[in-house]
């Protein structure tokens, strides 16, 4: 296996060394560590770590299969950090699909001639971020505005940084200072979804809007 001597030292050591830290954050700040919230959070955490080990290797199409595997894992576990058990309005969520879906298909056309044996996995992965984003709204019914709000900002840089990577791989290389933009972009992203996770604070059922 060659290790790819290009990588970015801030992409190969940073963003691992960056997510543990952020493990070893949420166990310091959270009192009730056998709620399932903390359980999928964790493995959120874990998921995005073991797909920034392996990601460094993305010059062999498995290993980079494998590490999208793991970043979709961190999303769904994410998503599922994200849900609640209070009702929402489906007329509200509206133009959050609205958007979800114009934005797959703009970045799915751009890069559907250069996807070959990549299109299955891409188009799941865009999926798996879009619902991420729809989730993180669905968090308003109940959980404090600032909570809400960073984990919204949070996600976005998510979106962001997902469509560069890929756009960056599949469409022109060096787009928008790839690596860089990539790497500041998931710090600011993962920072803030799991900052605004950790501090969150349940409404109580009588301020339901």
């Amino acid at each position: 296996m060659k290790f790819n001597t290009d990588e970015n030292y801030l992409r190969v050591f940073v963003k691992p060394f960056f997510m543990l830290s952020l493990l070893i954050f949420t166990w310091v700040n959270t009192a009730n560590r056998k709620n399932k919230k903390f359980k999928f959070l964790n493995l959120a955490i874990i998921a995005f770590l073991l797909g920034d080990v392996i990601i460094v290797f993305k010059d062999k199409p498995i290993l980079f299969l494998i590490a999208m595997l793991f970043f979709m894992m961190g999303k769904i576990f994410y998503i599922f950090r994200f849900s609640g058990d209070r009702d929402f309005k489906i007329a509200n969520l509206f133009p959050i699909l609205a958007f979800c879906f114009f934005y797959i298909l703009l970045v799915f056309n751009v890069v559907i001639k250069n996807l070959n044996e990549y299109v299955v996995p891409v188009l799941i992965y865009l999926l798996f971020s879009s619902i991420q984003f729809l989730f993180s709204f669905l968090r308003r019914v109940e959980v404090d505005f600032k909570s809400f709000l960073m984990v919204v900002i949070g996600v976005v840089f998510s979106v962001t940084y997902d469509t560069i990577a890929l756009l960056a791989k599949f469409y022109q290389d060096y787009f928008l200072y790839n690596k860089i933009t990539i790497v500041s972009f998931y710090a600011i992203s993962q920072f803030l979804i799991v900052y605004g996770l950790v501090t969150e604070k349940i409404k109580p059922a009588e301020n339901i809007e």
